[in-house]
């Protein structure tokens, strides 16, 4: 129980120390490379910006973080030949390291929940602070748009000469609603509301036209001063204009319902669905890398010393981080299925962790 909390002591102890210096690093050369942008900015915006991507870094450089805290750590202790003497008392490497390896879990588990929670609005106001006027004129994080067609499904589609994101508020609105592929009613409004109250939101159509085609042909016109739309359509404003554009500004739950968007109006969803999938298997990178490093160091050799085992490692993880990607390519442009590519990488190297701790233990 000593030996173990001694080995977490300094495991914890030498991450803590890479991730500082990391995120120090990280944050100068950042700095240096928009150094321009922030000269024409309060330091309020410079301070709040890196701040909120405080979150995203920590889950950048928590992987690689891991690696170098275990290489410096039990291979410091297996040059001092402690984790030798574990061995020798007849303890086998598989217990002297499983502290480290639940720690490994607990990282994973935390750095998911992290990505759910707090990396989502942290990356979305990061990116909303970072912007300067000439790119909020043309980024697609738009708050408004003109003269527009919204296809929800095969029963709905919209059409807006004018709509507002932030007041949710439509002008000049024409809805058609299908039945079994046939134009069931048109809806011409001045202005369209989105109203939301303690048990239901929906749509209210203000100052307008409600036409019902009936099957013989006949055309049914009645005037409306304001009518609710409830339960009649699924469209919702955040399908209308989604300032959150990218899968890192939206946690598990926004992807879903990202793609069920994208699905409703026919759309090719490859992309947000590999992101959906890479954000349940990113985070066990943390582990596998934590493996291959107890794997490469925690037996003493006089032949190929730390700084060895070290560039060994570092050519593992990097090449990981290179696969990894290669994998997300390949699955937004459809050559892999969503699933497959978002996990192939970790499956594979997950193995040659595997591999190489069974080879290492056994000698």
């Amino acid at each position: 129980m000593k030996f173990s909390r001694y080995l977490i002591w300094n495991f914890l102890k030498m991450l803590l120390i890479v991730v500082l210096g990391s995120i120090l690093v990280f944050v100068v050369i950042d700095f240096v490379g928009n150094i321009k942008t922030w000269l024409a900015r309060d330091m309020k915006d410079v301070g709040e910006y890196y701040f909120c991507y405080l979150p995203y870094m920590l889950y950048l450089i928590t992987p690689v973080a891991m690696f170098i805290a275990v290489l410096a750590s039990v291979g410091n202790m297996a040059r001092h030949l402690e984790m030798s003497a574990m061995q020798s008392s007849g303890q086998s490497p598989l217990k002297t390291l499983l502290p480290i390896f639940l720690l490994g879990v607990l990282v994973s588990v935390g750095s998911y929940q992290m990505s759910e929670r707090w990396l989502p609005n942290a990356n979305h106001k990061r990116l909303e602070v970072m912007e300067t006027n000439a790119q909020k004129r043309k980024n697609p994080r738009i708050k408004e748009k003109q003269n527009f067609t919204f296809i929800d499904s095969e029963k709905a589609s919209w059409f807006f000469r004018h709509y507002s994101g932030r007041n949710k508020l439509g002008r000049d609105v024409v809805l058609l609603l299908r039945e079994q592929g046939r134009l069931r009613e048109r809806y011409d409004a001045k202005m369209v509301r989105w109203v939301e109250e303690d048990s239901a939101a929906y749509w209210v159509f203000e100052r307008g036209y409600r036409r019902t085609f009936q099957k013989d042909g006949t055309v049914d016109v009645v005037p409306i001063t304001s009518e609710k739309m409830l339960g009649r359509v699924a469209t919702q404003p955040g399908d209308l204009i989604n300032d959150r554009q990218v899968a890192d500004e939206m946690d598990s739950k926004m992807v879903r319902e990202r793609i069920e968007v994208l699905k409703r109006s026919g759309e090719d969803t490859n992309v947000m669905e590999t992101a959906l999938y890479f954000k349940q298997s990113a985070h066990w990178m943390n582990l596998i890398v934590l493996l291959i490093g107890a794997a490469l160091c925690h037996r003493f050799k006089r032949s190929g010393g730390l700084s060895q085992k070290f560039g060994v490692g570092l050519l593992l993880v990097f090449s990981y981080y290179i696969l990894e990607r290669i994998g997300l390519k390949m699955g937004e442009n459809g050559a892999l299925t969503p699933l497959l590519a978002a996990w192939i990488s970790h499956i594979l190297y997950a193995g040659l962790a595997s591999v190489m701790l069974y080879r290492s233990f056994r000698l």
